[in-house]
């Protein structure tokens, strides 16, 4: 349809040695195709779709590592690619892990997997470059940026390397998102943004100051990252009287991490439709949806990827490292918690 989109995205895609592992093949490399076959279906093409791909993919070349310093087989790149993924979302607290080599080596091989990036630059002129998509007769704008870069810093001089927002502060990407909207350059600004605390169910308070304040500026979808669990998304009214979809965590997608709550991810859409000419000229954002998901890394863990409801509909009980859980429970305390801002959200 002409003037709309349904905009998709996930949370953290982070390859634990663990994981990793398990997708070794016989005649050397990684294949993750068999693992994330059931998410297959999800990725539709009609969507424009944004993973957070947390840890970096600078491949063997620069020798693989776990927690807590990532660095993933360059494969999980071409399965995303295989998955329609539009968009890789890179800013994190863990992608300076292997530095400055690491970071320029994954965009590197993002280029030739050919899947777009956001948050983590080889230049001050590719920093300054906006990743603008044209779909539907939309001009949709990503824009990414993180609080913390873990303990490791910027070499002096390469700030451009990643995008973080404790530099200048959120005044800076207000501007940025000012200047987007007053010079016509897209209609729609997506802004991918990693903060919060770790494995908290409910956004901080800054989480939600940040949030407001954002979409006070003009971002009309917020999703967020970094507490490694699903938190419930909410509506911002903000005080121009437009409405901004906050996603404030969506949690971990593909990752070895062990923990009821941290092992459900969710693949998210929303529908966004610009009016046409000469009608209301605010964007129509609505429809959200969230697909549950859930990885094995603790029954069996092979660390596959499920849909929670096949899980539920399988077994009475989900085994993890911290107790048996009555799957059934599980799924309509999910549900339950996801709706706390928005009742009639259709998550399954």
């Amino acid at each position: 349809m002409d003037n709309k989109i349904t905009l998709a995205a996930t949370g953290d895609i982070l390859l634990h040695d663990r994981l990793y592992n398990k997708a070794k093949t016989k005649a050397g490399g990684y294949d993750f195709n068999e693992m994330l076959a059931e998410a297959k279906p999800l990725f539709k093409k009609e969507h424009l779709t944004i993973v957070n791909q947390e840890s970096i993919i600078a491949g063997e070349e620069i020798g693989l590592s776990t927690f807590p310093h990532f660095n993933s087989p360059v494969e999980i790149g071409y399965s995303l690619k295989d998955l329609n993924v539009d968009i890789a979302n890179l800013a994190n607290n863990h992608v300076l892990d292997r530095g400055e080599e690491g970071i320029l080596k994954s965009i590197e091989n993002w280029e030739k997997i050919g899947i777009p990036y956001i948050g983590a630059y080889k230049s001050k002129e590719d920093a300054e470059t906006l990743r603008i998509f044209h779909k539907n007769g939309l001009r949709i704008c990503f824009l990414s940026y993180t609080s913390s870069m873990g303990t490791v810093k910027r070499p002096k001089g390469k700030e451009y390397l990643v995008g973080r927002y404790k530099d200048l502060g959120v005044k800076w990407i207000r501007r940025l998102i000012g200047r987007i909207k007053s010079r016509n350059l897209a209609d729609v600004v997506v802004l991918s943004i990693h903060y919060g605390k770790e494995y908290q169910m409910l956004p901080t308070a800054s989480q939600l100051e940040t949030s407001n304040n954002l979409s006070d500026a003009g971002a009309d979808v917020i999703i967020g990252h970094h507490p490694h669990v699903l938190q419930p998304p909410a509506y911002i009214l903000n005080s121009y009287g437009r409405e901004t979809f906050a996603a404030y965590s969506l949690g971990n997608f593909f990752t070895g991490q062990q923990g009821l709550y941290r092992q459900i991810g969710a693949y998210t859409t929303i529908d966004i439709e610009k009016p046409l000419p000469g009608k209301n000229s605010l964007l129509k954002i609505d429809n959200p949806t969230m697909k549950l998901t859930y990885v094995d890394s603790s029954d069996k863990k092979d660390y596959k990827l499920h849909l929670l409801k096949d899980i539920v509909d399988a077994q009475e009980t989900i085994k993890t490292s911290a107790g048996e859980f009555d799957s059934r429970e599980v799924y309509e305390r999910m549900q339950s918690h996801l709706r706390k801002w928005i009742p009639d959200m259709d998550i399954t």
